[in-house]
């Protein structure tokens, strides 16, 4: 995809609307970057000014202990922004970044976003909008992995992979011991979720490939 494009993805995106005033301003602010299969793009703790937007690929947020333990924050498809933070007037990154294939992405300056901030208002209250929305996806994500156990939080991810294109067919978008991680829970335990699943025909897995069967709809309206 090449810039301009990828600046009208990012707009739609992130302010719901791609104008003129809106393209000039992040063309004035952004670059275009390549990185390439398990390359770090980040570091947590790392300073940093970019908010990313990631165009093709596929990028895996997460953080580790001292004894290198991974904790899945989240894995970012393309059409989706990460590193967000930064606009919180933060300038290091809560969480490493890694490829998971190689990646094309669109990075814009946040500090200089501030600037054009402080000269235009109506760019303000988009930004505001656009960040009230991330909040809300984010206390529903924090609700999940307090209150719900992890079948129901599987059947609520592959909903969410599914809205993407809506064809009852959804793929994982990482080895299933990271989907497990991400999960909050084993991968012996997903394992056997994924057969029990099965056996109780709700889905249809097929190595990363997942079918949503007709049981599907009546477990995420009925959890329990």
């Amino acid at each position: 995809m090449d810039r301009s494009k990828a600046i009208e993805s990012f707009l739609q995106r992130f302010f719901g609307k791609a104008s003129d005033d809106l393209f000039q301003l992040i063309e004035d602010i952004s670059f275009m970057q390549k990185r390439s299969r398990k390359e770090v793009l980040f570091l947590e703790g790392e300073e940093g000014s970019n908010l990313h937007f990631l165009v093709a690929g596929r990028v895996k947020l997460y953080r580790a202990n001292e004894e290198g333990k991974e904790a899945v924050i989240r894995f970012v498809q393309a059409g989706e922004f990460f590193a967000e933070i930064l606009l919180e007037l933060r300038n290091r990154y809560p969480v490493n970044a890694v490829a998971l294939e190689d990646c094309q992405l669109l990075l814009i300056d946040v500090h200089r976003l501030f600037d054009k901030i402080q000269q235009t208002p109506g760019l303000a209250m988009a930004l505001i909008g656009a960040l009230s929305q991330r909040i809300s996806y984010l206390l529903n994500r924090v609700e999940q992995l307090a209150i719900a156990d992890v079948r129901e939080r599987f059947i609520r991810y592959l909903h969410v992979l599914d809205q993407a294109h809506r064809t009852g067919v959804v793929f994982l978008p990482a080895p299933k011991r990271e989907i497990a991680l991400l999960l909050g829970t084993t991968p012996e335990t997903f394992s056997r979720l994924l057969k029990k699943l099965s056996e109780e025909n709700v889905i249809l897995v097929r190595g990363k490939t997942i079918q949503l069967l007709s049981g599907f709809k009546e477990l995420l309206a009925n959890p329990d």
